[in-house]
C-alpha cells in the first residue's frame, strides 16, 4: 500500500485563512517589513527574503529546509514599549513535521527569539492587545497521534522578559 499524504494540504489551507487583527495602523506606523526581515529560530538567525529562506537540510543534502512568513498571519502594534510586527512562521526541517513560530519584528529588523507553537498545528488567529500577542490555534488533544487532524483550541499569551517572549497566564 502506497503512504498518501493527504493531510498536508488539508493542515497548510486553514493556514492561509488565519485571522490578524492590529491595534495601530500598520501602513503609517515606521515598522519593519517582515517578509525580508530576520528571526531567531532554536538559536539560529533565520533570513527571509521575500517571505522565504531556502537551505539544505545538511552540507551536499538534495533535502531543503525551508522556512516561510504564513500568509495572512501579520499584526502590528505596540509591544514592549516599540511598534513591531508580530507573524506566525513556518518550519519545515526537510522531514515528516512542519513546526510553527510565532516571532515578533522590531523596526530594525530584528526581533525576539521566535516561540514554537506546536508541529502541525493550525493556526487561527494572532492579535496584540494591552501589550500581549495573543495566538490561537487548534491542536491536537493530549496523546492524539500527529497523524491525525488538529481538533484542540488553544489560546496562548505572550509577553517579554528580558528579551525573550514568554507565556502569560
Amino acid at each position: 500500500m502506497k503512504p498518501t499524504c493527504w493531510w498536508i494540504p488539508v493542515l497548510l489551507l486553514p493556514a492561509f485563512t488565519v485571522h490578524a487583527q492590529a491595534n495601530i495602523d500598520c501602513s503609517g506606523a515606521h515598522i519593519a517589513n517582515p517578509a525580508n526581515a530576520s528571526y531567531i529560530i532554536d538559536g539560529d538567525t533565520v533570513t527571509l527574503v521575500n517571505g522565504v529562506r531556502s537551505q539544505p537540510a545538511a552540507p551536499g543534502s538534495h533535502t531543503v529546509h525551508q522556512t516561510r512568513l504564513i500568509a495572512g498571519t501579520q499584526t502590528c502594534g505596540e509591544f514592549d514599549g516599540k511598534p513591531v510586527v508580530a507573524v506566525l512562521l513556518s518550519d519545515d526541517p526537510g522531514g515528516s513535521g512542519t513546526n510553527i513560530y510565532m516571532a515578533v519584528v522590531a523596526p530594525d529588523g530584528h526581533g525576539y527569539p521566535a516561540v514554537l507553537l506546536g508541529d502541525r498545528v493550525q493556526p487561527k488567529s494572532i492579535v496584540i492587545e494591552k501589550d500581549l500577542i495573543v495566538v490561537t490555534y487548534l491542536d491536537r488533544p493530549p496523546g492524539a497521534p500527529l497523524a491525525s487532524p488538529p481538533t484542540a483550541k488553544v489560546v496562548r499569551k505572550f509577553g517579554v522578559e528580558r528579551g525573550h517572549l514568554v507565556d502569560e497566564p
